[in-house]
């Protein structure tokens, strides 16, 4: 599909037609339960929660399509928290009804809980308990879903679900949502701001036209890009685009301040921004490695590969790289599921890798005429990113799947920073991923 070439997602990693279908027909189709690094389980059941001590409050937050960044910030107005007071370990689905942690500094009083879920029908606070310290990523181990599929055609189904068994997984795409199906322009205004090009920045977010998006969207954008007139855009621009709305709000007042502008969104949208740059070039990388031939589940010389956090006697995640010598070895650590190949984030300090892989790595970054340095912003340094590493295949833990009249029930988990939707993807072979709900 045009979407996948845009995003650099190139293959796929089962063969043959999909069984096609819709996601999301509606939210409760689409259901996101996050699991902290000990296992537990965010739901609004607080019996599986368990109690603790501390001065922060950890809550769970129901959301129905809202944004997760949406949620905190009602939250955080209703109890007056400052947005230091308030954590949560990552971004959820839109279109969905999700269940996430979220830490808030302090005692959050049980009737302010009953007043805030009275008052909203789309965000709710569950099961507050007590812990001496805030939610970071770091104590995020993943998230469990259960998706239906409806509308699809379940002839290839076991023969799809076997060759997913049979490989070990598929390629680990960062999924459309990374970058938004309707407008996936992220990465673009990414890739802008690391090359220190701001005013195109903002013009790729403010004036570029996608065919899904509103009528009203569009009439905005054309209207600012025919006139330059901020003030009158504000009037007419959808009020749900805060951050584009934000921008231009500042841009009304300093037209020729982009550096500023960008610094007027949040700083976690402006590393969203970078982010999403970073996860097209993973996708280039992967693609390319595909498309040499070279395995996404098991590593050649020159790879670098994690060891699995315990594996080694050790809670932490040692990483080497494969050789001729270890070769064999590291490929049965990955094939017991004790290590796991790692292509790189790059960022300001990516080491690249070696072998045909770092070929495909110098290739990259000279296609895209940048090198891992340019990761640093020095006009917009909170926008910097030194990069990381991220596993090349999506493996889904304890997978079940159920047809029913209605279409077909997929339930499992993934760790964190893996999409569902890229597993789906490769299941229903989407031809219109925008109308299948993905």
């Amino acid at each position: 599909m045009e979407l996948d070439k845009i995003l650099e997602m190139r293959y796929y990693g089962l063969s043959g037609d999909g069984i096609g279908g819709y996601i999301r027909r509606m939210f409760e189709d689409f259901i996101v339960y996050e699991i902290s690094i000990d296992g537990t389980l965010a739901t609004p059941n607080c019996r599986e929660i368990p109690q603790g001590a501390g001065e922060y409050t950890w809550v769970v937050v129901e959301k129905r399509g809202v944004d997760s960044v949406t949620a905190v910030r009602k939250i955080r107005k209703f109890l007056g928290l400052q947005g230091t007071d308030i954590d949560i370990a990552g971004l959820k689905d839109t279109t969905a009804v999700t269940f996430q942690f979220a830490s808030i500094k302090g005692e959050v009083p049980a009737e302010a809980i009953e007043k805030f879920n009275s008052l909203n029908t789309r965000v709710k606070i569950h099961c507050p308990v007590r812990r001496p310290f805030h939610l970071r990523p770091g104590l995020l181990f993943g998230n469990r879903f259960t998706i239906r599929v409806r509308d699809c055609n379940t002839s290839r189904l076991h023969e799809l679900l076997d060759e997913l068994r049979r490989l070990g997984g598929v390629p680990n795409y960062f999924g459309y949502q990374r970058f938004g199906s309707i407008r996936p322009v992220t990465h673009v205004v990414g890739k802008r701001i690391i090359e220190g090009r701001f005013k195109e920045a903002v013009e790729e977010l403010l004036l570029r036209i996608f065919p899904h998006e509103s009528q009203r969207a569009k009439n905005a954008r054309e209207y600012l890009a025919s006139t330059g007139d901020f003030r009158g855009t504000l009037e007419i621009f959808p009020k749900t685009m805060k951050s584009e709305r934000a921008i231009i709000a500042y841009l009304a007042e300093r037209p020729r301040d982009y550096v500023g502008a960008l610094r007027h969104v949040s700083g976690y949208i402006r590393k969203l921004f970078v982010g999403a740059y970073q996860a097209y070039l993973f996708n280039k990388v992967l693609s390319k490695r595909i498309e040499r031939g070279l395995s996404w589940v098991y590593a050649s010389p020159g790879d670098y590969v994690g060891v699995a956090p315990g594996s080694a006697g050790s809670g932490h995640m040692p990483v080497l790289m494969a050789n001729d010598t270890n070769l064999d070895k590291v490929n049965k650590l990955i094939h017991d599921g004790r290590a796991f190949l790692l292509l790189p984030i790059f960022g300001y300090n990516t080491h690249l890798s070696q072998g045909e892989e770092g070929e495909i790595e110098k290739e990259v970054l000279r296609e895209e005429n940048i090198d891992v340095r340019s990761f640093y912003v020095k006009s917009l340094p909170e926008a910097s990113s030194a990069g990381s590493y991220r596993p090349s295949n999506l493996s889904p833990l304890d997978l079940d799947v159920k047809v029913d009249s209605e279409g077909v029930v997929f339930s499992f988990a993934l760790k964190k920073g893996m999409y569902a939707t890229t597993l789906l993807r490769e299941i229903v072979k989407p031809s219109h991923p925008v109308e299948q709900g993905f």
